[in-house]
């Protein structure tokens, strides 16, 4: 199955190819994105298939317009909500679909969806994590999360 190396590996690869940040992995992730107390967003990409599960990718309101900012070559305060939730789903998808190879047998990458608030939790319900890895990219916090639906094991 997928170890964090392989997970490291992509979002490193997403970040420096599409955005040209830097990124590195971050231990406290995590715990960083629920302190900071602020609006954070999760992108969820879900698997089906002989693989069933989803990926998640959750940040700070900050690294999200920063990375919207990069995407849409525009100034971070001048983008809109939709406009975050889109890069941001689109970056969920692109670790969602370089994840997918790596998975037994055969499986489908649904669209993204993103979520946005305060105080939330995204659960996908009959799921266990696989995986999760935190990185700091800017002094801010992502966390990239794997999980499987317990009913395949």
């Amino acid at each position: 199955m997928i170890n964090p190396e392989e997970i490291v590996q992509i979002v490193e690869s997403i970040w420096f190819s599409i955005l040209d940040l830097a990124i590195q992995v971050d231990g406290a992730g995590n715990e960083r994105i629920a302190a900071a107390g602020s609006r954070t967003f999760t992108g969820c990409v879900q698997f089906t298939g002989d693989f069933e599960g989803a990926t998640t990718l959750d940040c700070t309101d900050e690294i999200a317009r920063r990375v919207a900012a990069v995407m849409f070559e525009a100034d971070p305060e001048s983008l809109s909500t939709e406009e975050i939730q889109d890069a941001l789903g689109e970056l969920t998808n692109m670790i969602g679909g370089n994840i997918k190879p790596l998975l037994p047998g055969t499986s489908r990458l649904s669209l993204p969806s993103v979520v946005e608030g305060m105080d939330y939790t995204l659960i996908v319900p009959g799921s266990q994590v696989l995986c999760q890895v935190g990185f700091e990219c800017e002094g801010q916090p992502i966390l990239v999360t794997l999980v499987e639906s317990q009913g395949k094991r």
